[in-house]
């Protein structure tokens, strides 16, 4: 439970903050036109979301890196020209630039983050357990409470802009939190560099540690700074709402009779109590994306390696060691006193298996760990998709190769010797 209200919270603040703070923006500004360009925007990409959850659930061959790269990159392009334009833009008659920008940001974004959150569902299943189960319902509940406290920090965010009604500080805010978003968005689209993706194209030059030390610093930093990114969006939206609740202290405008003082009242204490619940909700997805999270992810001791046998060049695991459906570890020490870790796990419906070593290229050699039905990353606590390890990309394990002959699953001896390098 705890686990997807965690993760869906962490994939969604930052676009929720942002999707308000356009539209209200757009609205703000271009009134009723940015309201069909803006609505085109969100639904091509919930529609392209839902088509890409659908593909993912039905396979696991989608090139998932490189659609991301190009949504990166994309992303990245159309929030500066929006921050641009509505910068040079700031009355209606820009809208016919603006606003395409605009729909474009909320395309994207909704595009990279939903795909996810719409196949969470279909990713659950408890096992043995069943969809009907104690242990499913509560996964759905910490998907479904996400959705409702994201969805309640919208609608009070949105009210708090349009209460506040100060055009010059929104733009600021926003197209403050926009640029923040596609320097994160740039970052990202470092990483398949990093990781030297065969398929980057041959004119980019080859990513060197000697040639490029800043590359793989960054692109760590954002990897690993998802609540920072969070924070700092939500966070300069709460200019805006903490703005309204200082300005609301006081009660502003003329009245003639008690029975409008009474209304300036009541519309002053109305504003308080919308700004009071958004910063309750900035409030508690930061306590879940911080406290609960660490609760969550406490320190977790790697699995003891399991026994194998060597014969000649080859390193034998009798299948029915590694069939329960389990993550299973093995280690083994090469000469230059380096134990190289990997890992076997059978994919759930399948006679496949999954199979790299205990490392990737992105957060080394941390290794993984089963936490209920998923196997996760220890350091970036990124769930993995057990179809899709044995396939190179991401937060995968790096793959590795091997044979089923006579009842047992036989690795190259040379290979993972070889692998020390991702141990050192």
């Amino acid at each position: 439970m705890l686990n997807y209200l965690i993760t869906v919270i962490d994939d969604l603040l930052i676009t929720v903050t942002l999707l308000v703070l356009i539209w209200e923006l757009c609205r703000a500004v271009y009134d009723r036109y940015s309201v069909r360009i803006l609505g085109i925007g969100i639904g091509v990409g919930i529609a392209a979301s839902a088509a890409m959850a659908l593909t993912k659930n039905l396979t696991s061959k989608v090139a998932t890196n490189r659609w991301n790269l190009w949504i990166f990159l994309f992303t990245t392009v159309v929030s500066l020209l929006f921050v641009i334009f509505s910068c040079v833009f700031k009355n209606g008659k820009g809208r016919a630039v603006v606003l395409p920008f605009g729909a474009a940001v909320l395309a994207a974004l909704l595009f990279y983050e939903l795909p996810d959150v719409m196949a969470y569902p279909f990713l659950f299943d408890t096992g043995k357990s069943g969809r009907l189960s104690v242990a499913f319902l509560l996964r759905f509940l910490g998907w479904l409470g996400a959705l409702l406290l994201l969805l309640i920090y919208a609608v009070y965010l949105r009210k708090c802009i349009r209460a506040l009604n100060r055009r010059s500080l929104l733009r600021i805010v926003t197209n403050v939190a926009v640029l923040v978003n596609a320097c994160r968005c740039a970052g990202q689209s470092l990483r398949p560099w990093v990781s030297r993706a065969k398929w980057l194209p041959d004119f980019l030059p080859k990513y060197s540690k000697a040639d490029f030390p800043w590359a793989f610093p960054v692109v760590k930093f954002v990897a690993n700074g998802t609540l920072l990114f969070s924070v700092i969006i939500a966070g300069l939206a709460l200019v805006l709402v903490i703005t309204l609740f200082i300005y609301n202290m006081k009660i502003h405008g003329t009245y003639d009779n008690p029975a409008q003082l009474r209304r300036l009242k009541a519309n002053a204490k109305r504003c308080r109590r919308q700004a009071v619940t958004v910063v309750v909700c900035f409030c508690a997805c930061v306590l879940i994306l911080t406290v609960v999270k660490a609760y969550t992810n406490r320190t977790i001791e790697l699995s003891s390696p399991e026994e194998y046998v060597v014969d000649g060049n080859e390193v034998r695991v009798p299948l029915s060691q590694v069939e329960d459906g389990h993550l299973h570890r093995f280690e083994y020490t090469t000469d230059n006193k380096i134990a190289v870790r990997w890992i076997v796990i059978k994919k759930p419906g399948s006679a496949a298996y999954g199979v790299g070593l205990d490392a990737c290229d992105v957060c080394g050699d941390a290794g993984y760990y089963e936490r209920g039905d998923q196997v996760v990353c220890k350091r970036c606590d990124v769930v993995m998709n057990i179809q899709t390890i044995g396939f190179k990309g991401g937060c995968n394990p790096i793959p590795m190769s091997y044979v089923v002959r006579d009842g047992q699953m036989i690795f190259d001896l040379q290979e993972i010797i070889a692998g020390e390098k991702e141990f050192k």
